[in-house]
């Protein structure tokens, strides 16, 4: 690559094989040892590395407005991260998961807004997509926008046989980007999600209220 090329302001190809994949344990999400041969940055070598990589593939983070009442709907539920690196094992979040076989990016966001919130969205939208950790994991996480109805939220949600615990309610879009801005939310996906949306969000609502 040129020094021009490597200065821009984008992910960039990079040469790269891959010469043996070892499966280090089965799980919810799988870990695999990876052997990889890449280039350098600028071409000249080229290096052997051995990287671990949990397999997460697709998933659908959704994130349910109110244009009625200007809310964004969030969830909360016990997330073993939190609870290990902080104070806040009840974590605040968007619903969001895994897409299963045979289903859409859109089919999958749709399902988990209901399994986690009871909603069905009337509009369901894609807005941007991004890796949530790619040093760690091949998740490539899509998030959609989705219209709902907030006031026919109703208690508890998730599915019982996967052992979900989930309260949901209705926050005000600008109570969500203060608590972010007073660094109260340490989801990144959440936080990622409002950065979109105190930019993109409502003009988004509004364009699907027009179509």
């Amino acid at each position: 690559m040129t020094e021009t090329s490597l200065l821009r302001l984008a992910d960039l190809p990079l040469d790269f094989t891959i010469d043996r994949v070892d499966r280090l344990a089965e799980a919810f999400r799988p870990l695999d040892s990876f052997h990889v041969t890449h280039a350098s940055l600028d071409g000249e070598k080229r290096y052997s590395v051995r990287r671990e990589m949990l397999r997460a593939h697709k998933a659908a983070i959704v994130i349910p407005y109110d244009p009625a009442t200007d809310q964004i709907v969030v969830i909360r539920q016990f997330r073993i991260g939190a609870a290990i690196q902080t104070p806040n094992a009840a974590a605040l979040e968007l619903p969001a998961g895994l897409v299963d076989e045979g289903e859409t990016l859109a089919q999958a966001a749709s399902r988990e807004l209901t399994e986690e919130t009871g909603l069905t969205a009337s509009v369901i939208k894609p807005c941007f997509t991004v890796m949530t950790s790619p040093g760690l994991c091949d998740e490539v996480a899509a998030f959609f926008l989705a219209i709902v109805d907030a006031s026919r939220l109703n208690g508890r949600a998730g599915v019982e046989e996967e052992h979900e615990d989930i309260l949901p309610f209705a926050a005000s879009v600008d109570a969500l980007l203060d608590a972010a801005d007073a660094g109260q939310i340490a989801n990144g996906m959440l936080f990622t999600a409002l950065q979109w949306f105190a930019r993109k969000g409502r003009g988004l609502a509004q364009q699907v209220a027009t179509e």
